[in-house]
């Protein structure tokens, strides 16, 4: 039975679609490590295991830890109800997502629907526990043996005694398997049967029992591993004699041997290969193995976590059979090899064999710059310190240098054209080797900005492009020379890493960002770090699928070439808009960030589709379909807590409601991805659902929170995603009631509408009522002051025309009144008699007794006409001091001189003793009428001549200026 475990394992592998897929060797597996530095409450790790939801939980002999790929969250006895030692030994997850522990005292407990559920304790250590398919329970006890109960908490059952029990398993045919310290019983219908060496197995302890998918059963303990095939257990003798502590069997069917003190084992396609703590481990005692959902493997040793994923980049370095780490160049060859030119030599890798590629002559290890292929397939090399070289018969030979003219030996770039002209670019300048030989040299004085070649490449119309250290320039084919191209002053760059070419386009990597150039109209646009590049130097692009790969000394950077040239073609409606780019470093498999450049080719697409680039730490590979095939892996989403005003609240499951206070001001949300290759680099999007119905990017931010809500029902929905990959329906949610102080209740606020409606309307009536009550107040005043400001002016208007002594019309209103009426009466030919009175001797009067007598006797006088003016339909006026004038309508001069002579002599008999002892009155007159004259003024001046011829004839007497004069009797 020579290599029959080998055999197997072949025979299994490619049994299954997964052993067509190539191995990673262990080694470069990328390898992690979490200890209690890390946050785990114990070194050893006793077990390892991930439920349904994606959380991995971790077993120690100082409490159990969940970890979410960020952080770890510690469980110990006082968190687990009924949990009597914070020692753990072993981990049951089950297929309904529910999560069985088991601890160093016999307790157990059950973690489900989010609740501890505590089981009876058993009577020692439980290194295992099994569910079978009818419900019950299987526990492996220290010291106790093996023990079962019919349902969780029932009575216990005794199976075996006075052993260890480390593993249960049960096969398809219901058989249970059971590893002990006295070695591998079989139990069938409760009936445990030792299997003794007449089946293969040595008579030693069993530590670790395993079903494969294909039904086969492995046993592993003291002295090896085995495997039953029929009835009989056959060795698999590459681990004859190892103390083999557990097993796995990974989705490639590959089986992993955890050991005792030898470290970890790997049985696969490529053969057996064993990882140790020289290697990178923890420790060399394996206490347990899990494979993830990623495909990632756990390992549980006494010294942490560590784990081991395929990682996005693996690296080929001297362990890999390099002969130097520090990488400057790698090309790809049609015929599928890669080479790698390094600071120690050339190599080349085919089938994932590397060989190495010596210098035909013994000399010193060459250092590589630059490579290139021509159209025959010979490699070309161009070296740091030896020029020019070729590649014949995988020995490398010299061709040319600056012995024998060659501008440097310094060799950074190597270009053929279309007519397989070799352009070699030195430090010196750039030189061109024609097919028959001859040499044509470059530097500034033929056209180039600098003399510094770094890069060189060919666009689409057959012009050579040259990079330097101070500019691009191109060689135009057609006309055999240089045009210049610099750099807009606003880019601010000067160094041209590399090129590549796209039809219409030369793109360009520099020390400001990557360059676009349209060859076609000149335009020129650069993407730096003003539009979201992380990074202002970048080596090399490589353009594969929708995608550019950009290498730089802090890693490789993924963009989609469809936002790079939205950014460049749009900059102003894009300004504002985050570039959406993946920066890969040490996190993601290489064993450095620094990529390197100034050299040619510094990173390239192979042929199977990975791509190459050059770093300070060997050459780095990646494959683009394994990253995209890593963000199609289903992502859970969790809501790991609620902060509600800082107080951490149980969360309930989707469907059900959760009644927050009406005094709730703040709440926060803590939630996760559970993604363990890329837990750093996921997206979330958070919507509220009663606040905002979109979702809302918050980037890697994995707390969100709200303040101030109003009260109500609400939805708080997170979800999380791959970078660059669509959002998975794979979101969480937690409803809530805010619930409301009873003035925030609707029927509350309708009450308060309603009351302040009647409020208002009352208030309003009131003002209405108010107002019209101000309004009348202000009518009434506004008449009041209407009338008095009427009186006030007829006052001043009866001022203006009446005597302030006597209150008899003055001389303006009687010249007014004569002037308005005189021509009407002419013209109606009616007669208009005036009369002029004077007090006769007035200054006597005044002299004699007094000006106030003098004022009473005009006063009494004013009155006596005022009468007769009254009862002869007359218009008596103060003429001015003691005269006074008459006007009689419709009558003649005699018969106003009648009405005088009346008025004369009723004065002249006045008793005016009352104002003054002794005192008479008399008075003339003079009368004229409108009959002889045609104006008033003469009207006036006939009665003034009359008045004046009474006072001359006697006074005391009436005359009339056309008639007879009568006098005093």
């Amino acid at each position: 039975m020579i290599r029959s475990g080998l055999c197997f394992f072949i025979f299994v592998m490619f049994s299954s679609l997964a052993a067509e897929q190539t191995r990673l060797p262990l080694n470069d597996y990328f390898a992690e490590t979490w200890n209690t530095r890390s946050g785990l409450p114990h070194n050893s790790i006793n077990s390892v295991a991930q439920t349904n939801d994606g959380y991995v939980w971790i077993a120690t002999w100082e409490g159990l830890a969940r970890f979410n790929g960020r952080e770890f969250k510690l469980f110990t006895r006082s968190e687990i109800t009924g949990l009597p030692d914070s020692g753990l030994r072993s981990l049951a997850p089950q297929a309904d997502g529910s999560l069985y522990i088991s601890g160093a005292r016999g307790g157990v407990g059950h973690l489900k629907e989010r609740q501890w559920i505590a089981q009876n304790d058993a009577s020692a250590m439980v290194n295992y526990i099994l569910k079978t398919r009818t419900g019950e329970m299987w526990l492996a006890l220290e010291g106790e043996g093996v023990t079962y109960r019919e349902f969780d908490n029932g009575p216990e059952h005794q199976v075996l005694v006075n052993l260890s029990a480390y593993r249960l398993v049960e096969d398809d045919n219901g058989l249970i398997w059971a590893a002990t310290s006295d070695g591998l019983y079989r139990i069938e219908n409760k009936i445990a049967q030792l299997v003794t060496a007449n089946s293969g197995l040595p008579n030693n302890s069993i530590y670790s029992l395993l079903l494969t998918k294909q039904g086969q059963l492995i046993v592993a303990g003291e002295k090896g591993a085995w495997r039953l095939v029929g009835d009989m257990f056959e060795s698999i003798h590459q681990l004859d004699g190892e103390s083999i502590s557990s097993l796995l069997q990974d989705d490639h069917d590959d089986i992993w041997f955890g050991t005792i003190n030898k470290g970890l084992f790997r049985l696969s396609e490529i053969g057996l290969e064993q990882l140790d703590a020289e290697a990178g481990l923890p420790a060399n005692r394996i206490l347990s193995l899990m494979q993830d959902r990623e495909k990632s493997i756990w390992v549980g040793t006494n010294g942490g976590v560590y784990r081991l994923r395929e990682a996005p980049f693996s690296s080929w370095t001297k362990k890999r059979g390099l002969n130097g780490d520090y990488v400057r160049s790698v090309l790809s060859r049609a015929d599928g090899s890669m080479w790698v030119g390094s600071s120690l030599g050339l190599n080349r890798i085919i089938n994932d064999k590397v060989e190495l590629i010596k210098p035909a002559f013994d000399q010193d290890p060459l250092s590589i710059l630059s490579l290139a292929e021509d159209n025959q397939g010979n490699v070309w090399v161009g070296t740091y310190t030896s020029g020019l070289m070729r590649v014949i018969d995988k020995k490398i030979y010299p061709v040319i240098n600056r012995d024998n003219g060659l501008l440097s030996n310094e060799v950074r770039a190597l270009l053929f054209d279309n007519e397989q002209r070799l352009w070699v670019g030195s430090a010196a300048g750039l030189t061109r080797i024609d097919a028959d030989g001859s040499l044509t040299q470059f530097t500034t004085k033929q056209g180039l900005p600098g003399d510094f070649i770094m890069a060189l490449a060919l666009d689409s119309h057959g012009n050579i492009w040259v990079g330097t250290g101070v500019g691009v320039a191109m060689f135009n084919s057609a006309l055999g020379e240089f045009k210049g191209q610099a750099f807009p002053k606003q880019f601010n760059a000067k160094y041209a890493f590399g090129f590549y070419a796209q039809q219409g386009f030369m793109w360009m990597t520099t020390d400001r960002g990557l360059i676009r150039f349209n060859v076609i109209t000149g335009d020129i646009a650069m993407l730096g770090r003003e539009q979201g590049l992380p990074v202002d130097k970048l080596f090399q692009l490589v353009a594969q699928s929708d995608l550019f790969w950009l290498s730089s000394n802090r890693g490789i950077i993924q963009v989609k070439q469809q936002q790079v040239n939205d950014f460049l073609d749009d900059p102003i409606n894009t300004r504002g808009q985050k570039l959406q780019y993946q920066l890969y470093d040490e996190g993601d498999g290489m064993l450095s960030a620094q990529a390197n450049g100034g050299s040619n080719p510094a990173a390239t697409l192979h042929n199977d589709g990975s791509i190459w680039f050059a770093t300070s730490q060997g050459a780095s590979t990646v494959i683009p379909e394994r990253i995209k095939k890593t963000t199609q892996i289903s992502l859970p989403t969790v809501i790991e807590n609620l902060y509600v005003d800082g107080k951490n609240t149980p969360l309930l499951y989707d469907e059900e409601v959760l009644f927050l206070p009406p005094s709730t001001s703040r709440l926060s949300f803590h939630y996760a991805g559970l993604s363990f290759i890329m837990p750093q680099r996921l997206n979330f999007q958070t919507k509220l659902l009663g606040y905002n119905n979109e979702w809302v990017n918050r980037q890697r931010l994995t707390i969100t929170e709200y303040t101030n809500l109003a009260p109500g029902k609400y939805t708080f929905m997170v979800r999380a995603g791959y970078p660059n990959s669509p959002w998975q329906d794979n979101y969480k949610t937690v409803n809530f009631v805010i619930q409301s102080y009873f003035w925030q209740k609707t029927s509350f606020k309708l009450v308060m509408f309603f009351s302040l409606l009647v409020l208002a309307y009352g208030v309003y009536q009131y003002r209405l009522y108010h107002y019209k009550n101000i309004e009348k107040q202000l009518t009434i005043r506004v008449e009041q002051q209407t009338r008095d400001l009427q009186q006030q002016t007829d006052a001043f208007a009866h001022q203006a025309t009446h005597d302030q002594l006597t209150d008899l019309p003055n001389r303006r209103a009687f010249d007014s009144w004569l002037a308005d009426n005189f021509t009407d009466f002419k013209q109606q030919a009616l007669p208009l008699a005036i009369a002029i009175m004077d007090i006769d001797h007035f200054k006597r009067i005044n002299d004699g007794w007094s000006h106030i007598i003098g004022d009473r006797v005009i006063c009494v006088v004013a009155h006596l006409l005022s009468q007769c003016g009254e009862n002869n339909a007359s218009l008596v006026a103060r003429w001015g001091g003691e005269e006074f004038t008459l006007l009689f309508p419709n009558k003649t001069a005699q018969q106003a001189a009648q009405l005088c002579e009346e008025l004369r002599q009723e004065i002249a008999n006045y008793d005016f003793s009352n104002i003054a002892s002794g005192l008479t009155v008399t008075v003339s007159f003079g009368v004229a009428d409108s009959l002889t004259v045609n104006d008033y003024d003469r009207l006036l001046a006939q009665a003034d001549q009359a008045l004046y011829k009474a006072k001359s004839n006697g006074r005391n007497r009436v005359e009339v200026t056309s008639a007879e004069t009568f006098t005093v009797g």
